[in-house]
């Protein structure tokens, strides 16, 4: 998003108008910064103050599905899928110490694993901490 004052230009069809659009233009007024607002100058001169909410809406209406899904904020999560069987030991209704094995599948979120290798000769002390190789004769 933009932070700072910007000045956009629209240019109809016929090459010959010309639409200005202004964010931020207002530094001490709290509802134009963050783009809260836009200011359409009209080739006339004359001006509009449109709320961004209503021109994201009015986007999503004229837009293909696909440039809809574009817009509609969407978090991907990647998960690893975890089967096991477990085995249960019954107490009642089923003749005692009979064993009862069920597969159960549990989704994990997925896992990173980021592994740093150590340098060569550096070496860890009681503490955990890293102790650098030494150079030369020292």
């Amino acid at each position: 998003m933009i932070k700072h004052y910007e000045k956009f230009r629209l240019i109809d069809e016929n090459g010959q108008n010309e639409l200005l659009i202004e964010v931020n233009w207002n530094p001490k007024d709290e509802k134009t910064n963050d783009c809260k607002l836009l200011k359409l100058t009209y080739p006339d001169g004359k001006q509009a103050f449109v709320k961004k909410e209503y021109l994201n809406s009015l986007l999503f209406v004229i837009g293909t599905a696909k440039d809809q899904q574009k817009m509609i904020p969407q978090k991907i999560t990647t998960v690893r899928k975890y089967t096991t069987v477990l085995g249960i030991t019954a107490q009642k209704d089923i003749k005692k110490g009979e064993e009862i094995k069920c597969a159960v599948e549990i989704n994990l979120p997925g896992v990173v694993d980021e592994i740093i290798s150590q340098a060569k000769g550096e070496k860890k002390n009681k503490s955990g901490l890293i102790l650098p190789a030494k150079v030369g004769n020292q």
